[in-house]
Order: structure tokens, then sequence, then C-alpha cells
């Protein structure tokens, strides 16, 4: 049986106990909730330090079990085994046979000592940048297995081009054997009609022209005109060129035979001529006049004039006076070529002039060099267009270094920057020579005639 009373005694304790805390905390908050903060605090401690009482685990370890699955016989087998790397590159400009060598791979110093003392193999080289990669075949000591390479063109091999390919392979005494093989090429004709729509070397490039020939046709015209900078859109080539083939694939570009240019309403044509008995010919337009100049513009192309030519106030003697040609500014030793074809009247040193060179041209022309450091010929001497025949100077009665040039037409002296109007425009053909050019050129002037008339359509044909 429960004791009521007891029961009803501890309710009244418990009612007593939690109304005095209500009274205490009403009175003093901030004691009670420092109190309760202590507790807190202690009980983190406590809780801190059981877990700082735990042993330390064990560190993890990894066991790994080796298999042998004959790892060592196939490491064996792959450092013994014969491996062969193939290597290609192209012979680059100013290159060396070591540095082609080490391109490819191949570092055995006796190997590099013999192809580097090969006079074949530096006929390779010395050629410079080529179209054709050199192919090798190394192991991986770096010792060489197999070379080709394509070797340039021998001189005279315009007549009958050949393909000579290089060769090199081990030897049973553990040299390199070297050997050249030739082959004839054929040579095609091919014509090409071309409708300018941007750049000229684009659009030559899109009909498949080859670049040689594009850099033929732009040398043919430089003496009339510039064609990467005059020709615009609409504007229409047609060519007439070979191409050397071998197996019947082709591998090389031969000569510009004919071009035409329609640029403006303007048509300008050239076809190749070589005289009989030359071993070099030249590009005439289709009624034989020569398309490269006989005469240059000048004698220092690009030269500012400091004097023109006519009256004047000399510098030196304080008087007006003809100055008889023109002054190009120049330092001292700057190479003076000789403006065409002639032969030398006077080398030597004249009052007034210092060291002066005076030139007899075909037609009766004669230039004069004045004020020159140098003499680079004697008189009697034949020279060419463009042969150095001195260089510039401050001799002379001058102020300062110059070239003093002059231009005589038929004995009177004319303003030499209006030589070009004077002089003729283009190499003549030989004496002789019209009937057997007009026989050449009549097959380039027919296949011409068909790549111009091909319309605005880019094509590419064979004429063989």
């Amino acid at each position: 049986m429960v004791d009521v009373s007891r029961a009803k005694t501890a309710a009244l304790q418990v009612r007593q106990l939690s109304a005095e805390w209500l009274v205490t905390l009403r009175a003093h908050p901030r004691r009670l909730a420092a109190g309760v903060g202590s507790a807190l605090l202690l009980s983190s401690a406590g809780a801190y330090a059981l877990v700082e009482a735990q042993p330390q685990l064990p560190p993890r370890a990894n066991v790994a079990t080796v298999i042998d699955a004959g790892v060592q016989g196939q490491t064996a087998a792959i450092a013994d085994a014969d491996l062969h790397y193939a290597q290609s590159t192209m012979v680059r400009r100013q290159d060396t046979v070591q540095q082609l060598l080490r391109r490819l791979g191949v570092t055995d110093p006796a190997a590099v000592k013999q192809l580097g003392a090969d006079a074949r193999v530096r006929a390779l080289v010395s050629a410079g940048a080529t179209p054709e990669p050199v192919r090798a075949l190394v192991n991986a000591q770096g010792e060489l297995l197999q070379l080709s390479a394509t070797l340039p063109l021998p001189s005279g091999a315009e007549a009958t081009p050949v393909w000579r390919e290089l060769q090199v392979r081990p030897a049973a005494d553990g040299a390199l054997e070297v050997s050249t093989t030739e082959r004839p090429m054929q040579t095609r004709t091919r014509l090409a009609s071309v409708s300018v729509r941007g750049a000229l070397t684009t659009a030559l490039s899109q009909s498949g022209v080859p670049a040689p020939i594009g850099a033929q046709l732009v040398k043919v015209f430089a003496p009339q005109t510039d064609l990467r900078r005059t020709l615009r859109k609409g504007d229409q080539v047609a060519l007439v060129y070979e191409m050397q083939t071998l197996d019947g694939r082709e591998v090389r570009s031969g000569r510009l035979l004919a071009a035409e240019i329609r640029s403006r309403g303007i048509t300008r044509q050239a076809v190749w001529f070589a005289s009989s008995g030359s071993a070099s010919g030249a590009y005439y337009t289709p009624a034989g006049q020569g398309m490269e100049k006989a005469w240059a513009s000048s004698p220092l192309p690009g030269a500012r004039v400091t004097s023109p030519f006519g009256m004047r106030l000399h510098p030196v003697k304080g008087r007006r006076e003809m100055h008889e040609g023109v002054d190009f500014s120049a330092h001292i030793g700057t190479p003076v070529p000789s403006v065409a074809d002639g032969r030398v009247k006077f080398a030597g040193v004249q009052s007034g002039y210092g060291n002066v060179i005076k030139i007899d041209h075909p037609g009766g022309f004669e230039t004069v060099y004045a004020h020159l450091s140098s003499i680079a010929v004697k008189p009697g001497q034949t020279v060419s267009e463009g042969q150095l025949i001195g260089k510039t100077g401050n001799s002379g009665t001058s102020t300062g270094p110059h070239l003093h040039f002059e231009f005589h037409a038929a004995g009177r002296l004319v303003d030499p920057l209006r030589m070009a109007s004077y002089v003729p425009q283009g190499r003549p053909l030989p004496p002789g020579e019209k009937a057997a050019f007009y026989a050449a050129t009549a097959v380039m002037r027919t296949q011409l005639a068909q790549a111009a008339g091909s319309g605005d359509a880019i094509r590419l044909a064979r004429a063989d």
C-alpha cells in the first residue's frame, strides 16, 4: 500500500525548490549563465581528455605480392630487339651534312664522319633547300641502315633532264656504301588559263600552276610591269610551260615557254627562243622584240639625286655652270655597275672628275662615271650590263661622297634621268635569226592562243 503522506510531502518539497530557483534566476541571471557556461566548458574538456587518452592505432600496411611471369626474359628480349625508326626531313638553306644527319636521328660517329666527307652527300646539302625530302632508316643505337634522297639537277640538265637518286646502305665490311642512280625524265607541255580574283600567287596556286613557273612569269614581265602589284580582279593569265615526269608522275616544273597577260584592256605576250648554237635563250614578244631590257634605268637604282642635270650654282667654283650629269648620293665604296653592254673608252684620272670611267655602247651612246674611289676595268675592256666597273668615292673636284653620272646620245649631252627614252627597250634578235624565231615559236604561239581562249574558268590542260 503506497504511503500517500510521503508522496505529498516529496511533491511539496519539489515545488518549494523550483520556486526558490525561479526567484534566484530572476534576481541573478548573469551568474546563472556563467555557471552554465562553466559546466559546459568542463564537460568539453572532459570529452577531449577522454579522446586524447585513446591509444594510437598502428599505421596502415600495404601488402604486395610479386608475380613472376617471365618479366626478366621479356625485358631481355626487348633490349635485344632490332628496332628501326623511319625518319624524313627537308634539306634547309645553309645546312651541313652533320645537321642533316642529326635531324634524321643518325648519331653514329663513323657514319657522320664518312658521309660528311662524301662529295655526293655534300652536293645534296650545298644545293640548299630542295622540294624532295631526305628519308632515312636508323636503329635504336643511331646507326644508319638506309638513306635515300634526290640530288639536284646537274649542269646542262635543261636539254636532257634526269632524275638522280642518292642511296646509302651498309656494306659487308661495316662501312656505308654510297651510290647514285640516274633515270631520264620526260618533258611534257602544259597549258593553263587563270582568272585573277585576288593575289596572283594565290590564283596560280589554285589553278595548279607550280610556284617556280609563277616566279618565272613575274621575272619575264618585270622590265615592263610588276605583276604582283598591277594585276586586278578579272585580269586573265594564259601560260604554256614544261613539266618533267618520271613514270608518268610529274616530279618537277621546267621552263615557262609562253605567257599572255590581259589587264585593263592591254595584252602583253612573251615567248621563249634560243638561237642556234646558243646555250641560253631569252624571252621575246611574238614580233621578235626582246623582253629583257638592254639598259638598266640607273647605275644606282633607288639612290637619291642630290644634283640634277642642267644649269646650277657650282658648289666649289661659286658660279653658275652647266651640270652635265646627275649626282647620286652614295657612301664611299658603293659598287657601281655598267648600265649596259659596251667597251671601256677611258679608265683613269681626269682633272675635276677624279677617278673616272667612260664607256662606249652600241648605237652611238656613251656613259661617264666620275669621282670614284676605285676602278675595276681597263681601257679597251668589254663589259656587260650589270658588271662591276668601280666603286663610289670623293675624288676630284667634289664636296662629298657621291657618283656623277653622264649620258651622251650621238655625241650630245642628254639628261640621264630621261635615258630610257633614248636607249633600246629590249635586246633584239640575233642577226639572221628572224626566220628561225618564227618557225621555232609557231607551236608555242598556237598553244598560247589555245590557253588564252579557254574562258574565265581556271583550267589546266595537257598539250602532249
